[in-house]
């Protein structure tokens, strides 16, 4: 066939509906090209997408509360190096969300700001200083309009998240009226905050040609910042990988920001078709740090002349921020540990939520209940000015005791009444306290620029999350061919001791060494589910899901090892005999004759018998409904005493801890003696910070905390001199005992730091007697202005 009969016919896609027209493949390629150009929509990506490594900030409201009348990036976008600038406009419809827990809270700011810090937009350029340049150049206009900024502003206002939360017992109004003595009260606790050491940032990476990601981040909660990303993405959860850093404690992040954080990277790099790294950088950002909530108390209490006290009724108020996320949590802690160690017989508790245009973070260790157990506290302070007793003997007055009527909360969980003793008892021996209450009386008579105080506080904190769903862990245990053994925890590594508590109870459930087994913790593929570190009993649930994972792979184990022995001639055995020890398999009928644990896993290979287990547990029975205000909301209860003696230098109002005596209970295992006591020491630092910490202020915004503990780890002058502390293993069994007591109750053991300086304060003059409100925390400028209130109280009564 000659060239000149080729026919050449152009292949044709069906006809075009929207156009009328059939069009050829390149065709319909080019204006598909032009149509995702036209719509903003992201690009494709290539290998040199994927290989860049951008970076972005966020451009920050300067206002706590501001409508926003104009944006614009023009100037930003026409700067070199700048990929892309985002603004809540600019993220599809429906997913300018934190995700299904803070549904109410948008990811961007769109017409208004209600809290400094706010997020606005989004820069992504290819370096840190090229985003900086370009925030410079955007041009956002707002309207700034009053915002509220105090508790007091709030309650004015009636700015309230949700309905006051009650919770009683007795009839408080009546007996408050029928007792000889009455007096009304308030304490105000100011917010302790937290930063991130060198800001935060957080890296996310595409995945699978753009349809998911991979999570660079430094969180608690790994699975909740993954839930977030996947529904405000629009992503499926399984195309989306956590890599989470291994955390310097439970302050070494938070909950709720990386979630926001981590939403904003992933729309940066559906956008840009690149990793995105994004940096908060300022120390004064809300991003980069958590405050815990401002708290109010205001109670009415009544009593009589030895110190019994007949009825309380106290009113808290907490400071939400404009949006609540999980500050119900802290609310609901509040409320359910203000009865503290003590059976008061009439008692009417009451809590609410105030909004305010501030932020707030429930994610701190002991958030919540520190505020309910120092609010009646205060109320025993007030109890034994009033009867000139000391503190020691009203808190004795009114302990739930064996012999008293009342051995459950006012929301109806048992108390163990012998525990509150032992612990009690076992402080003021160890600690010699009457012996040097004397000496500290005889210290402050002889001194005049120096005073000294000491004083005991005990407490009883709850274990678990009130949020029963959060109760629960699972753990995977794999035996190799070996016999080595690995077990996965899907829990975020704190570096605080855990992996070896787990490899000790693994080896004594599987009969192994510990050189065998290796713990692999920040598995959140394998894991699905995180188990929250804060508020939970985080220990006590991945242990009681390895005991679970253990005892199903020992049952199989056993039935092997039952065929092993009877080949071998050993009949008589019976299977729930056999036993597993350190690395051997026997009973005691098999004498020096035992079994290899290897042996045992070879066999079970060639019975193709399943070495992997999943281990579940969720503590049963857990409820709480705060409408009727009752309920079993933990797992169980911890308690601890301090013995804390201080020092104060009258001139400069500067405060040295001289000693802390601690009698606490401890994990049950017996050889976590030094975990125990670092968690303890940890707690109890964080806890002497909120106490005593000296709070700067944001010179560009006057009602914006620096950050008073940045690093967490305290100067060696606030250190105590002496620290002696007396462990003691909980009653019962360790399956119900919880596994970690020691990781936040030791925070409101701080209070015993107050305590003491309102001793030291009232040895001032010779009215001993006085009045004082002790604000918390307390500053040395505070004190000093203290100092002079005191001193002015003392002319008076001198000149009546």
């Amino acid at each position: 066939m000659s060239g000149s009969d080729d026919k050449t016919i152009q292949f044709r896609l069906p006809e075009n509906k929207s156009t009328g027209e059939s069009e050829t493949f390149g065709e319909r390629l080019r204006r598909r090209r032009q149509e995702l150009i036209d719509a903003e929509m992201p690009p494709a990506l290539t290998w040199q997408s994927k290989a860049r490594n951008l970076s972005a900030i966020v451009v920050e409201s300067p206002h706590a509360s501001a409508s926003i009348a104009r944006k614009s990036a023009e100037a930003a976008r026409a700067l070199g190096g700048v990929s892309c600038i985002l603004f809540a406009s600019d993220l599809p419809p429906f997913q300018n969300a934190l995700g299904a827990e803070y549904s109410s809270e948008p990811l961007l700011a769109e017409d208004e700001v209600h809290f400094r810090g706010q997020p606005v937009a989004v820069i992504v350029a290819i370096d840190l200083a090229t985003c900086q340049r370009a925030a410079s150049l955007i041009e956002i206009d707002y309207h700034v309009t009053p915002g509220i900024l105090t508790l007091d502003h709030a309650i004015t206002m009636s700015s309230f998240h949700g309905e006051t939360k009650t919770c009683e017992r007795g009839d408080a109004s009546k007996a408050i009226n029928q007792s000889a003595k009455n007096l009304r009260g308030s304490l105000s606790i100011a917010p302790q905050r937290t930063c991130l050491e060198g800001g935060t940032k957080i890296t996310v990476k595409p995945l699978l040609d753009g349809i998911g990601f991979t999570i660079h981040a430094s969180c608690l909660l790994p699975t909740a910042v993954r839930s977030a990303v996947a529904k405000t993405t629009d992503v499926p959860e399984s195309n989306i990988h956590i890599e989470p850093v291994d955390l310097p404690g439970p302050i070494g992040s938070l909950e709720t920001e990386p979630v926001r954080l981590a939403s904003l990277a992933a729309h940066a790099v559906k956008r840009c078709g690149s990793s995105v790294t994004l940096h908060v950088t300022s120390p004064h950002s809300p991003l980069a740090g958590g405050t815990r909530h401002r708290t109010k108390a205001q109670y009415e209490v009544g009593f009589e002349k030895d110190g019994t006290i007949n009825g309380v009724k106290m009113d808290l108020t907490l400071e939400g921020g404009w949006y609540a996320a999980n500050s119900e949590n802290a609310v609901d802690r509040a409320l359910l540990h203000a009865d503290s160690v003590y059976d008061f017989p009439n008692l009417s508790i009451s809590a609410k939520l105030c909004q305010t245009n501030r932020t707030v973070s429930s994610s701190l260790p002991a958030e919540g209940a520190a505020q309910g157990t120092w609010a009646t506290e205060d109320v025993i302070q007030r109890v034994a000015e009033a009867t000139n007793l000391s503190s020691r003997e009203i808190r004795e007055k009114n302990f739930y005791t064996e012999g008293s009527q009342l051995k459950t909360t006012p929301y109806g969980q048992p108390v163990d009444t012998e525990a509150i003793s032992r612990v009690w008892n076992k402080a003021l021996d160890r600690s010699k306290f009457r012996e040097r209450a004397k000496a500290v009386t005889e210290w402050n008579t002889k001194n005049s620029c120096y005073k000294r105080g000491i004083a005991a506080l005990p407490i009883k904190f709850g274990i678990g999350d009130p949020r029963s769903d959060r109760n629960a862990a699972a753990a995977i245990v794999q035996i190799l061919a070996d016999g080595s053994v690995i077990v996965r925890v899907g829990l975020v590594n704190t570096n605080d001791g855990l992996d070896a508590q787990i490899r000790e109870e693994a080896a004594n459930l599987l009969g192994v060494e510990e050189e065998a087994i290796r713990v692999i913790l920040n598995d959140f593929d394998s894991l699905p589910r995180a188990t929250s570190i804060i508020g939970t009993d985080a220990s006590g649930l991945i242990l009681r899901a390895l005991e679970d994972a253990c005892g199903r792979l020992t049952k199989r184990l056993r039935e092997v090892a039952f065929q092993m022995f009877a080949a071998r001639g050993q009949t008589e055995i019976e299977m729930e005999a056999i036993r597993f020890s350190r690395g051997a398999v026997r009973t005691d009928s098999t004498g020096n004759a035992p079994l290899h644990f290897k042996e045992v896993i070879e066999g079970a290979l060639r019975k193709r018998v399943s070495l992997i287990e999943n281990g579940y547990h969720r503590t049963p029975n857990l409820w709480w409904d705060p409408e009727l205000g009752a309920g079993w909301p933990f797992t169980s209860f911890t308690y601890a005493t301090a013995v804390a003696e201080i020092q104060l230098d009258a001139f400069t109002g500067e405060i040295q801890i001289l000693r802390v005596d601690i009698a606490h209970e401890g994990s049950p295992s017996a050889n976590q003696g030094d975990r125990d006591f670092a968690q303890l020491m940890r707690a109890f630092t964080l806890g002497s910070g909120w106490m005593l910490s000296e709070i700067a202020t944001d010179p560009e915004n006057e009602h914006a905390d620096l950050c008073p503990i940045e690093e967490r780890i305290p100067g060696f002058a606030d250190a105590p001199f002496q620290i002696v502390t007396d462990r003691l293993r909980p009653r019962g069994s360790p399956k119900t005992a919880p596994g970690d007591p020691c990781g936040e109750a030791p925070v409101l053991l701080a209070g015993s730091v107050r305590e003491a300086l309102l001793e030291a304060l009232r040895s001032i003059g010779f009215n001993t007697n006085l009045n004082i409100d002790l604000p918390l925390p307390a500053t040395p400028p505070q004190i000093l202005t203290l100092l002079k209130e005191i001193s002015k109280k003392q002319d008076k009564k001198d000149a009546n």
